[in-house]
């Protein structure tokens, strides 16, 4: 497992130089590691003591010591953020042809349809409708009302957004 940097609490990260400073973990949950860099081939795992002769974490049920380690309470979620797709983005991850899996937000089960076309409203010139089987729906709504399915999961009807 990869943990994402921008979510811990570096304050929190324990080494061999201050083993001796996390006692208080004893018991919780931890990422716990050796590799450098830090967050790479994280393994969650409870420390059960604290050696300091061998300045580790050591797990008796695996048998394995290590040489860093975070508590998982000090690592918090980043939330991903989305907003709806604009046109151009939409037709480059999903164009005209394509088959989709989505579902109301309100519905349990995902559904497949085609995108059949898109047209642009003809009085304001603006708005670009997307036509999903025979129904009509603006980028708008489709974030608003639909998610997307992506691995098994619901994920917003949109783009991530990067950095912000």
């Amino acid at each position: 497992m990869k943990l994402d940097e921008r979510i811990v609490d570096r304050k929190y990260i324990f080494d061999v130089f201050n083993a001796d400073k996390a006692e208080e973990y004893i018991g919780e949950e931890c990422y716990m590691t050796n590799d450098f860099p830090l967050f790479e081939n994280l393994d969650v795992m409870r420390v059960y003591t604290l050696d300091s002769t061998e300045y580790g974490f050591y797990n008796e049920e695996e048998d394995l010591t290590f040489d860093f380690c975070l508590p998982v309470r000090f690592a918090k979620p980043v939330e991903k953020r989305y907003k709806p797709f604009t046109p151009e983005t939409f037709e480059q991850h999903y164009g005209i042809g394509s088959v989709i899996k989505y579902r109301s937000k309100n519905e349990k089960h995902f559904i497949y349809k085609a995108i059949v076309e898109s047209r642009v409203d003809n009085e304001t010139s603006k708005e670009v409708y997307f036509v999903i089987r025979k129904f009509s729906y603006t980028l708008d709504e489709l974030f608003k009302n639909y998610e997307l399915c992506e691995y098994g999961e619901g994920k917003p009807f949109g783009v991530e957004v990067q950095n912000g």
